[in-house]
């Protein structure tokens, strides 16, 4: 019998799961950490555990008689060797208790990890406790490749023959024969409006 069994009054038969970290208190939607652990992995050791806890456990009323405490979104595959990374939700007010102590500690949470709702944090006060969630969101960068644009010797033999009126002071709009500068200008333009909007 594990030191959270003892402690938080879960009698799931945590044995036939060995380096369980954590218990699950159904009626009141708390996840117990267990006492000298410092690190949790939200998926091995919170979500992962909580489905073996709501499948396996034989206590009455069954697991499944409570709200849901987890869901996750993500992990489709983005390429051939990369996944959306994995957020996990807190759901309908479930939060996680770290075990207090008179001897300061950290307890390192990794994994995305949020409530439902926005802006509460995942767990609950414990003295002695200081919790650090250490959070992997992927952002993905996104490379935009310069358009190019062909200006043959004769356009700038144009441009530097032309007078500043002639070139600066007409609307692009009066632009419309192709090959002329102030089309690919104007083409110019367009392409680079397209690219900051994408």
């Amino acid at each position: 019998m594990t030191l959270a069994t003892l402690n938080f009054n879960s009698w799931w038969n945590w044995e036939d799961y060995p380096g369980q970290k954590v218990a699950f208190d159904g009626p009141s939607k708390i996840i117990y950490v267990s006492e000298g652990v410092t690190q949790l992995d939200v998926k091995a050791d919170l979500y992962s555990a909580w489905k073996e806890w709501k499948i396996n456990s034989l206590e009455a009323p069954h697991p499944t008689a409570y709200l849901n405490a987890f869901t996750a979104v993500g992990g489709d595959p983005i390429t051939d060797t990369q996944d959306l990374g994995v957020t996990y939700f807190l759901e309908n007010g479930w939060r996680i208790q770290p075990f207090p102590s008179k001897q300061s500690y950290t307890l390192t949470i990794s994994g995305n990890l949020y409530t439902r709702e926005p802006g509460e944090t995942p767990f609950f006060f414990a003295e002695g406790v200081s919790v650090s969630l250490v959070r992997s969101n992927i952002v993905d960068l996104i490379t935009v490749s310069a358009v190019g644009v062909s200006i043959t010797e004769q356009d700038i033999t144009n441009i530097a023959n032309a007078t500043a009126d002639s070139v600066w002071d007409e609307a692009l709009l009066d632009h419309q024969n192709a090959g002329s500068t102030g089309r690919k200008l104007k083409d110019n333009i367009k392409k680079n409006q397209y690219i900051a909007l994408s």
